[in-house]
Parts: C-alpha cells; structure tokens; sequence
C-alpha cells in the first residue's frame, strides 16, 4: 500500500503524462492509500458497540459490514468424497464507502447521503443480508426495529440490480460496480476500475474498503488522484471532459456545485470554462425541476456561501441557462456573504422581476424569494392594495422578522423606521371579521355589522367585507408609521 508522498508523486507524474496526452483526464493508477498514516486525512471509524471508545460513529453501517464478512450460504453441493450435502459459501466480497461520501468524509464534513458499492452481483446481496438479520422490505414487517433493504433500480431484464439498506433511522445505498456511467438506466456489472472510471469527477470515484465494524477503516482506493485533486481545490473530469458534459448534460451542474463546495474557481483553465459554456444550451433539453434539484443541492449545504456559489454559475455562463426567460443581475455585493442567506441571494438576483412573475422556475422556497423581491419596494408610499400583498406575502413566506428587518436596511436601503412600521404592523394581530363576546359566543366585529343583515346573519357583500378589512388594516398601519417616525 503506497505512502502518501509516493502516490502524491506518482499522481502528479500521471498529470504531466496526461497534459501531454489527448485524453483529456488522468490516467487511472489504482493506488491504495491508508488513511491516518502519515497525512492529515482520518480514518472512517464505524462502531455500534456501547463499550466501545468508537461508540456512535457511523453505527448503522457496523451490521452491514458485519453481514459480508461473514458471508452466506448460496445453497448447497454434493461432497464427491463423502458424498454429504455441503453449503456453498458466499464469501470474500467486499463492501465500499463510495462517491460523495468519501469525499465529503476527506474533507472533514458530514456525509448527508452515505453511498456504499460491492464486488458481489445483486443475487450475492441479497443472501448476505437476508441470511444476517435484514429483512428483505417486499416481505412483512415483523418489528419497527428490523433492519430492512429493499430494491432501489433494476436492470434491463427487470432484475434487482442495487438496493436501499435501512438500519434503525439510518438509510444506505448499496450499489453494485458498474462498467455503464454512474446514473445509467441499463446499469451492467463491472470491476471497481470500471465503476470509478464511470464516474464524474476524479474526487467523487473514491472509494474507502469497510471492513472493521468496531473500529477504523483506512484502506482508501483512489484511481483518478481524487485526493488530490480535492486537497488542490481542482475539480478534474475523467476522461474527455467535453465528451462526458455532452453525454450527460446534468454534470455542467454538477461541475459547478463541486467547484462552489470543495473547489478553487481559480483553478478552473480557460479549455474548461469554454467547454462549460459551449455546452451550456443542453441544460435546456434536461427536466426543469432536476435543473433545480442539482442546483439547490449545493446552495443547501451548511457551509455554502450563496454569493459565492452563484458567482461561480455567473462566471460559468450558466445562469441563464438555469434561470431562463428571468432577469438576471449578476453583481453580487459582499453584503450578501455576511447576511447568509440563499434566499436573499436568490431575490438579489432576480429582484428586477415582478414578484408574480417568480412562481415558478426559481426552486423549493419561491414563496420567500417573491416576498423578498417584492419587499425591497417598501416605503411610506405604500397604498391598500401594495399594503395587502406585502402583509400576505410576509405570512406566506416564513421569513422572520429579524432576517426581513436586516435585509431591507442592508440590502434595500429602506429605512429603519419604514422597517419597524412595517414590522409592527404584520406581527400585531389581525383584523378579524368575526369576535369573541364577552359570553363566550362568537359575534360580528362592531366595524362589521352594517355590512351583514340583521335577519338572516349574512353578509350582503363579500367584497365590501375585504375592503373594509383592508381599509381597517391601512389605518392601523398608518397609526405604526407615525409612532415609528421613520425619518
């Protein structure tokens, strides 16, 4: 197993073979690094042993590491010597930290979604786990409890090809190598080499050997250099990069979000922000909502930087092409990084929008994006109706007060008066049509009564019951304006 100085040498050996080459990427070089042996990256340490020091680390994945090194039975032969029944045995497959999860483990972040790969066909899964205690999900549930796995894809022939692993809360998924690009539709087994070579990115086709159910797992697989790469801040393809952008539109996206989550914008070369940009149009032949999807993922993340991130899309000519048919500004100030909030980098962004023309094509929280473009518009010249749809979309939008007062005065330059007046206003109860008397009953508010008939107890018209509300709630308002001053 190569110390990490020889396989940092050798990466970089292979780099300067590949520049000089016409592939376009790093050649693989199969090298095995351990963890913790002399470089800074730790060990992936897994136990769910209580008297453990290791206790509570990664403690869903111990059962399943359990499950393959003990194998199982695929059935049984006969022994031509004695010529008994003996149990053919399943072993030596092995089970593998894989993807995301690796990279973000190297990077010292919590993995959110935890991928695991295995040398074993889906037939071999499937016994290693039924026969140690998982319960197959087709089958019903005897407990809560249970550990369970289930089928996640299938393959061309409509077999069972990777799987769904669950263990107590915890949710694994537990796919088999692959010759056929990652996310295929016809998925084929593979080696390990082939499943890596499939992948995107050099940093997300690492992988780390599990094989220590109670204790550290150091046994890092790296074909294309991803440590290296992502100790660089350099987001390398494998392969031809145009050629793989081309195949699967939906790694342009992906190539953004790695260069905002673990890369340096820095070391993106000229080649390749041209390729990203001469490719930029097949965003539009991709399902809107998995444009959306892929691009939130990035903005989710605990320690994303909203300015930064769209920065990067804006210095990548995507912008337009996730947000098409949208006004764009593409000046992103500095204030944006201190207030931290995605939504409010969003509303910068498209604040040159009509509010109504933000319901769609703007992600998961259009709700708080539209109130926040539409907020930047606040000012004492505010009537009724503009009264209204500000206090609605405030209640719809789920933005706090002290988040809305900040990015009016810092982002809006409204003053702080006209904030506070408007704050008061949508925190202070609302007017309401129907009361509370004082024996318990619910009556008509006194404001309301000369608007429902006495006999009958209706009202006599619904959209003078609103406008009297509206008129009702302007004046209260008012009444905040003048006792906030705003100046």
């Amino acid at each position: 197993m190569k110390k990490f100085h020889e396989y940092i040498q050798l990466r970089e050996s292979s780099e300067e073979k590949s520049d000089k080459s016409s592939g376009g990427g790093p050649d693989p070089l199969n090298a095995k690094i351990t963890l913790g042996d002399g470089n800074e990256y730790e060990p992936f340490t897994v136990s769910d042993d209580p008297n453990s020091e290791h206790y509570g680390k990664n403690k869903g994945l111990a059962p399943i590491i359990r499950a393959f090194k003990k194998g199982a039975n695929w059935g049984w032969s006969k022994d031509d010597k004695t010529g008994t029944d003996k149990p053919v045995k399943i072993s030596g497959k092995k089970l593998y930290l894989t993807g995301g999860a690796v990279r973000d483990h190297l990077s010292g972040k919590t993995p959110r979604n935890v991928e695991l790969a295995t040398n074993a066909s889906p037939d071999e899964v499937y016994h290693i786990l039924k026969q140690n205690g998982f319960e197959f999900a087709d089958s019903e549930s005897k407990s809560k409890d249970t550990n369970k796995f289930s089928v996640r894809s299938k393959d061309p022939s409509g077999r069972p090809f990777s799987f769904d692993v669950h263990v107590g809360k915890d949710s694994f998924e537990l796919e088999i190598f692959t010759k056929t690009p990652k996310g295929s539709e016809e998925p084929e087994p593979g080696t390990q080499s082939d499943d890596a070579a499939g992948r995107d990115f050099t940093m997300n086709a690492m992988s780390i050997l599990l094989t220590t159910d109670n204790g550290d797992n150091k046994e890092l697989h790296d074909f294309y250099g991803g440590m290296h790469h992502l100790a660089n801040g350099k987001v390398q393809s494998i392969g031809d990069m145009e050629d793989s952008f081309s195949k699967d539109p939906k790694r342009i996206l992906r190539f953004g979000r790695m260069v905002s989550g673990y890369g340096d914008p820095a070391k993106i070369t000229d080649d390749e922000k041209g390729i990203v940009q001469k490719l930029a149009s097949l965003i539009s032949n991709l399902d809107p909502q998995d444009v959306m999807d892929d691009f939130e993922k990035g903005m989710k993340k605990d320690d994303c930087d909203p300015r930064k991130h769209l920065q990067i899309f804006s210095d990548l000519g995507l912008l337009g092409s996730i947000f098409p048919d949208k006004a764009i500004d593409e000046s992103f100030p500095k204030e944006l990084t201190e207030l931290g909030d995605k939504n409010m980098a969003l509303a910068w962004m498209l604040r040159h929008n009509h509010p109504a023309e933000l319901t769609e094509g703007i992600g998961s929280n259009k709700e708080k994006v539209a109130f926040l473009v539409r907020s930047l518009n606040l000012n004492l010249g505010l009537d009724e109706q503009m009264l209204d749809q500000a206090t609605t979309g405030f209640m719809r939008s789920g933005v706090s007060a002290r988040k809305l007062k900040k990015w009016l005065t810092v982002m809006g330059k409204v003053d702080e008066g006209t904030v506070d007046a408007f704050l008061k206003h949508v925190t202070s109860p609302r007017v309401k049509v129907y009361v509370m008397k004082d024996d318990g009953s619910e009556g008509i508010s006194e404001d309301f009564e000369d608007l429902f008939d006495p006999f009958t107890g209706q009202p006599l018209n619904h959209q003078m019951l609103e406008n009297r509300k509206r008129e009702i709630e302007f004046k209260n308002y008012q009444n905040h304006v003048k006792f906030c001053k705003p100046v």
